[in-house]
């Protein structure tokens, strides 16, 4: 067996490559497991439209008897496209590197490739899962920001047309003020009160019971939250009292007020992926139908207008001297927020 004949296996075909990513566990993360599970659904398309109606309910005024009844007014409705990101990564693997992982005097360098190749696709299934966080993590701070953390690839408020109680298109900032809280002894829990209100009265769906307001706090945000005397004292009668006490909550997830509080835990150089540590980003856990992920096909000839899977991987032999061999991975997803208005920011 020759290496044209190893890239020319039907073990390399793009069905079997497919199976082999998607088959890779995916690493586990916050914003997929609490918004995003079971929310994919693929798409034939590189876009999507989004269709939203008004349905403002309004008082029916009363009339005499035999008047005219009033007359229901048509919903207003709204059409919005969204362009689904292309998220390539690439790598090469050269003949020489082969010859060196393969066992002295073996002939099966079928076995051999395939470890190389599997090697190279978890890698860049990793690199693939810390990009798809970075996009859900995007969805439920209201911006979907590229690699570079500069370039913003989608704005959910901006696509949806969402303005704060401000005018300002962003999310609603809900200012715990942890300064007037130690001088004026007002209750935090009021706090998460209007935070819940809020959100009840801007969901625009039934919230079933069960839903919870969360919130993936930064560092100092979370420090400072479980020092308020509020806390504490929410703590200091229960059945427990002696282990939370002595709990290390970093990274730790708490439920005060109604609010779950998570202490999110980013990439070690807290910045490529994250929560400003002086502030904390809110969604709404436990309401179905409230985040959609869409996955549109590759850029492949084969799969031009199918159903886009999660992942797809292909490998593309060097044509004149079988040297090398380029393997490839991608993803084409969109996570969103389907009702932008419930997603929030909480400051100190």
């Amino acid at each position: 067996m020759n290496f044209a004949d190893i890239f020319g296996d039907d073990a390399f075909s793009l069905t079997s490559m497919v199976a082999a990513i998607n088959e890779i566990d995916h690493v586990p993360s916050r914003a997929g497991q609490l918004a995003f599970a079971g929310a994919a659904q693929g798409v034939n398309t590189s876009t999507i439209v989004i269709e939203t109606k008004g349905e403002a309910l309004t008082l029916v005024p009363t009339a005499p008897r035999g008047a005219p009844a009033t007359k229901e007014k048509a919903d207003r409705s709204n059409l919005r496209s969204a362009v689904i990101p292309h998220v390539p990564v690439e790598d090469t693997i050269r003949a020489d590197e082969v010859t060196g992982v393969r066992e002295f005097g073996t002939a099966d360098q079928l076995r051999t490739v395939q470890s190389v190749v599997n090697g190279r696709l978890a890698k860049m299934a990793s690199r693939l899962d810390l990009t798809l966080e970075n996009h859900r993590l995007g969805a439920l701070k209201g911006q979907i920001i590229d690699a570079d953390g500069v370039t913003v690839l989608t704005d959910l408020f901006d696509l949806f047309g969402v303005k704060n109680s401000g005018g300002i298109v962003g999310p609603e900032v809900f200012d715990l003020d942890f300064d007037g809280l130690a001088s004026e002894h007002t209750d935090l829990r009021v706090k998460c009160q209007v935070i819940s209100r809020y959100l009840q009265t801007h969901a625009k769906t039934v919230l079933p019971a069960g839903w919870t307001p969360w919130v993936f706090c930064g560092d100092n945000l979370f420090d400072a939250l479980v020092s308020q005397p509020d806390v504490k004292e929410a703590f200091k009668n229960t059945a427990d009292q002696e282990r939370r006490l002595g709990d290390n909550y970093a990274y730790g997830v708490f439920e005060f007020g109604g609010v779950v509080w998570e202490n999110y835990r980013g990439t070690d150089d807290g910045a490529t992926v994250g929560i400003n540590k002086d502030e904390g980003r809110g969604f709404i856990v436990g309401a179905p139908g409230l985040y959609s992920e869409f996955y549109a096909p590759a850029d492949y000839i084969e799969t031009v207008n199918t159903i886009g899977l999660p992942r797809y991987a292909k490998l593309a032999p060097d044509t004149r001297f079988n040297k090398f061999v380029d393997v490839e991975a991608q993803m084409n997803p969109l996570p969103l927020c389907m009702r932008p208005r419930t997603l929030f920011k909480v400051t100190k």
